[in-house]
């Protein structure tokens, strides 16, 4: 719980502006309940990146063995989504951190967790064309917002089938 509730202040105002007392009132700890468990926002920082590897990577092991193509990205999307309804703090950060704009969040920590995301999609530093680009980062940004607007409605089971559809469209692919 204090790990995704982090990771969702850290998406939202970046490192250097995330203070201690904005962690503690994500997640109903007072700030010495959150130093008697971490030692310093940046060891809440750290905390929070290792999980964001440790999730992802625990995907990426998955879906890697899959063939590029509709099937890797239909099972990465699937995958993303479970984890979005389940930890959409984490989602939301490493997210945030795909974008030039989330480059206050810990880029170019973050380089290092999305990158291999991005590979799952076929999309490396060396592709010539930006449309993929474009069309794994607005999969994995309507993923994101999705999840959070289920979480916040309370529809995270009703609308799974939903967000992997819409996700997969953002990719190009047809329901």
């Amino acid at each position: 719980m204090v790990i995704d509730a982090a990771a969702s202040v850290f998406a939202r105002h970046g490192l250097a502006r995330t203070s201690l007392q904005s962690i503690a009132d994500a997640t109903g700890y007072s700030k010495a309940g959150l130093i008697h468990h971490f030692a310093s926002k940046q060891a809440i920082f750290d905390a929070t990146v290792d999980e964001c590897r440790g999730e992802l990577g625990r995907i990426i092991d998955r879906v890697l063995p899959v063939a590029q193509g509709d099937e890797r990205d239909r099972y990465a999307i699937e995958l993303l989504v479970d984890l979005a309804l389940t930890r959409p703090g984490l989602v939301t950060l490493i997210v945030s951190g795909s974008t030039p704009l989330g480059a206050d969040n810990g880029t170019p920590v973050f380089a290092a967790i999305t990158d291999p995301l991005f590979r799952a999609f076929g999309v490396t530093p060396e592709s010539s064309s930006p449309t993929r680009y474009i069309e794994v980062v607005g999969a994995l940004a309507a993923l994101s917002v999705l999840a959070l607007n289920a979480h916040q409605l309370d529809e995270v089971t009703a609308w799974r089938a939903d967000i992997v559809r819409t996700s997969l469209a953002a990719l190009g692919h047809c329901a």
